[in-house]
């Protein structure tokens, strides 16, 4: 049986144990990070350019977000007059002696039960805060072309510089499994049995074919907040995103439909336990891919981290782990073939 570390591409193992190195376990001085080589770059315009328009007001979880109501619809869509990003222009510093690395790579949390024995040498980390957004005062937009899943993003790949036969749901299946997993038959190329745990229901599943693969940002949310402005390359390599664990999701076949297109203004885990992860790693996503957010979605979100006492300091991601996984992306957007276009 293959291992999840064996399925892996050799450019998925090169930068994941390069990424735990850097953001699992912390390293000494300060991490200075420049970020503007990315200027140099010609990445596809939609993912390489910066959102237009300054932010011209930043909003955190302590304040409601006060802005305009949504006028009107357009293809059972509603048109906003503004969105909201991340705000990576307001950045902060980790303490150096209560700093620790988070379960996820690229984020930390931050408490004051650190001994001096647990740190011997000072880190100090840039960080960007999740829930300080920029308001910007401009049409969300709305795509010239109506969402199309197979057009716009494709299907699952077989990573032609893997040496199995699975493709990007397989290997997911391999990744989360608790136990080894079994497959169909002996080419491996389909998972059958292993042992997973979906956290939106916080239910345990042993039989592949009750899981569904889950976009913890749907691809038509994606589509719909700036993925229509990327080409099919970038969109294709979205779809079967794996350099972050969170980006794709081992769920519960029915509770993945239940999911859908929605987002956390319509949608949330039934599992409340799980449900400040969720929004985290939400804005997780949307911050590395440069999406947009309404109106109703920062809601939402305001919403669950007020109501649930998520810990704020758990929403704030490395800056050096934000620039290591656009390197990433930029990296790789020949991942995907052009098929059936």
């Amino acid at each position: 049986m293959k291992t999840p570390e064996k399925v892996m591409t050799r450019s998925q193992n090169t930068f994941q144990n390069t990424f735990q190195m850097l953001f699992q376990k912390p390293t000494p001085g300060i991490l200075f990070i420049f970020i503007a080589f990315f200027n140099l770059h010609n990445p596809p315009k939609s993912f390489a350019q910066s959102i237009p328009s300054q932010p011209i007001l930043n909003q955190d979880s302590e304040s409601t977000p006060q802005v305009s109501r949504p006028t009107k619809r357009k293809n059972h869509l509603i048109e906003y007059s503004e969105f909201y990003t991340i705000n990576e222009d307001d950045i902060e510093q980790a303490s150096s002696s209560n700093a620790r690395a988070s379960a996820e790579p690229g984020t930390i949390s931050i408490g004051a039960d650190q001994s001096p024995t647990q740190w011997l040498q000072p880190v100090k980390l840039i960080v960007v805060n999740l829930l300080k957004w920029a308001f910007h005062n401009q049409p969300f937009g709305t795509p010239i072309e109506k969402y199309d899943r197979k057009f716009h993003f494709g299907h699952w790949i077989n990573d032609p510089n893997d040496e199995t036969c699975m493709n990007t749901r397989a290997r997911v299946l391999v990744r989360d499994s608790e136990s080894e997993v079994t497959f169909k038959n002996h080419r491996h190329c389909v998972v059958e049995g292993g042992q997973w745990h979906d956290p939106y229901a916080n239910r345990e599943l042993v039989e592949a074919n009750k899981i569904q693969i889950d976009h913890m940002v749907p691809l038509k949310n994606a589509y719909i907040s700036g993925a229509s402005e990327w080409d099919y390359q970038t969109r294709c390599l979205y779809a079967n995103y794996m350099n972050f664990q969170p980006h794709l999701v081992s769920a519960l076949a029915h509770e993945n439909m239940s999911k859908g297109d929605r987002g956390p203004e319509r949608y949330m885990p039934p599992n409340e336990d799980y449900q400040c992860e969720y929004v985290r790693n939400w804005l997780a996503i949307k911050t590395i891919w440069k999406l947009k957010m309404n109106r109703d979605e920062i809601e939402a979100i305001h919403n669950t981290v007020t109501n649930h006492h998520c810990q704020p300091n758990s929403f704030k991601m490395s800056l050096n782990g934000l620039a290591q996984q656009r390197a990433f992306i930029q990296a790789n957007l020949t991942f995907c073939s052009i098929r059936g276009r």
